[in-house]
């Protein structure tokens, strides 16, 4: 009776397929979880309040710095517009030097912005400063969204989400009434400049707060 013989399987001596570090990502732990979230969403609001506040804020800024229906639709429509726009560059901007670093970024210019719209002698530099504030809110916006996704696992990145709806809502519900409180309080006499100004202390906060409650590596 013949025998048959099974060759064994000959196991491929392939190179091994090159492999890339891992990058760990450190999440938010402690103090540094409790108000990094407040800081992020402070932003939020900022970015979405300054979308409808300047509604409130039209009638008296035509009035005060005489500008015609052009140059104040400018200012509505110049914002949004740039945000618009550089939302995309932004976001390609954070996986290139960090969510972190843009954010702050583009915080500090958003509060640099709201001063100069606050101080704004003629509508020019109302525009461009309104401009300004829309490419800063456009270096913001995507890395909210990242930093809230890397910093907080689970559950915990389920409700800072929520938190960022409420933020969104309360903003975006709130900005003109808040302009038109603004305006009749008329605080220290800035009238319609309080709209832009209120930005800059909560701005400042949040940037002193930033390199705090922010890991570095995010």
């Amino acid at each position: 009776m013949s025998q048959v013989t099974l060759d064994r399987p000959r196991l491929s001596r392939a190179a091994p397929l090159p492999t890339r570090p891992v990058r760990v990502v450190p999440t938010a732990h402690g103090r540094a979880r409790r108000f990094a979230l407040p800081v992020l969403l402070a932003a939020v609001f900022m970015t979405t309040l300054d979308f409808f506040i300047v509604n409130a804020a039209a009638p008296a800024t035509r009035q005060d710095l005489g500008t015609g229906p052009a140059a104040a639709q400018s200012v509505l429509v110049g914002y949004g517009l740039a945000y618009a726009v550089g939302l995309i560059t932004a976001g390609r901007l954070g996986d290139l030097y960090g969510p972190r670093r843009i954010f702050t970024v583009g915080l500090a210019l958003f509060t640099a912005a709201s001063a100069v719209c606050g101080l704004a002698p003629s509508a020019a530099v109302l525009i461009g400063g309104r401009i300004a504030q829309g490419v800063a809110a456009a270096l913001m916006g995507p890395q909210v969204l990242a930093l809230i996704g890397v910093l907080y696992p689970g559950a915990a990145r389920a409700r800072a989400f929520a938190w960022y709806g409420a933020a969104v809502g309360i903003a975006g519900t709130g900005g003109q009434a808040l302009g038109g409180l603004l305006i009749a309080a008329d605080p220290a006499g800035l009238g319609w400049r309080a709209c832009f100004l209120v930005n800059v202390p909560l701005g400042i906060a949040a940037l002193v707060l930033t390199p705090v409650v922010l890991p570095r590596g995010v």
